[in-house]
């Protein structure tokens, strides 16, 4: 910079000599100013805490009764004691966050109502006083302020496989967008990868044509007890499906390429014994 501003001092100088107003300096010193604040927000925004450890995440989380886990929805709530008439369906948000207040520390969500979202609000209090976030969309903007943008962000993939390939082999939490065929409204779920799987909770890219997914990878991910992990998936050809079938098979020529190839799958799925090998 001190090269920089010696050529600007003298190329002002010589204006000045003709008769020019000297601002080279002034531009110099704004283009510095500009340079020194750009640099400041770059590094402020890859600065955060460091989301918790998958086995502080592992343990704490209250996963679903019919995934393994030992909550239903009703459970779930009345356990948090909070007020039921704003709730979703969907407590994929409130399962996250009671992980988050039970880790506790820089990662409880606090007392102060969070407002992320559209919807104005996005969390209730529970019985203990902290805040539960109960809307999956807002958890987007809440992780990326609080921990940093994600080590995976995927979207509007088409195919569910493709997608599940940018952190297969690895642990943290995942944040998925699925659009539903219904006024393609957007549908957001939040739960934990572990290495090749959702813990305790449903497959939520599955059966979806359209998925936007970010990945908050953890500090101690470590995938290396499950072989599989090493060789991530792979999506058959619809033509290589309909290739297994018995010759005298039909299926139904469907609409959109994803519904016959769940068709094809299926399918196989039920009559192995008489496919082709």
């Amino acid at each position: 910079m001190k090269l920089l501003y010696s050529k600007d001092a003298q190329l002002s100088k010589n204006a000045a000599g003709n008769g020019i107003s000297p601002r080279l300096p002034v531009l110099s010193q704004i283009r510095t100013t500009v340079l020194v604040l750009f640099s400041l927000c770059a590094a402020s925004s890859t600065v955060g805490e460091q989301i918790p450890s998958f086995a502080k995440l592992k343990s704490n989380y209250p996963g679903y009764a019919h995934f393994g886990g030992a909550f239903n929805n009703h459970d779930l709530i009345s356990a948090i004691g909070c007020n039921t008439s704003m709730l979703l369906h969907d407590t994929s948000a409130l399962r996250l966050s009671v992980t988050l207040n039970k880790i506790g520390g820089v990662h409880s969500l606090g007392k102060e109502l969070i407002r992320l979202s559209k919807y104005g609000r996005d969390s209730v209090t529970g019985l203990d006083g902290l805040q539960y976030i109960y809307h999956p969309i807002a958890y987007g903007p809440y992780l990326a302020d609080k921990y940093g943008y994600p080590n995976v962000s995927k979207l509007h993939d088409l195919d569910p496989v493709d997608t599940k390939k940018n952190f297969w082999g690895k642990q943290g939490l995942l944040r998925v967008i699925t659009y539903t065929k219904k006024k393609n409204m957007p549908r957001g779920h939040v739960a934990l990868w572990d290495c090749n799987h959702f813990h305790q909770a449903r497959d939520w890219i599955a059966g979806h044509s359209l998925i936007t997914a970010e990945f908050w990878q953890s500090s101690d991910s470590d995938c290396s007890h499950i072989p599989d992990t090493q060789n991530p998936p792979t999506s058959p050809d619809v033509n290589e499906l309909l290739a297994k079938l018995r010759p005298d098979a039909r299926p139904i020529k469907l609409r959109h390429r994803h519904w016959e190839k769940h068709f094809i799958e299926k399918y196989y799925q039920l009559h192995k014994s008489t496919f082709k090998r």
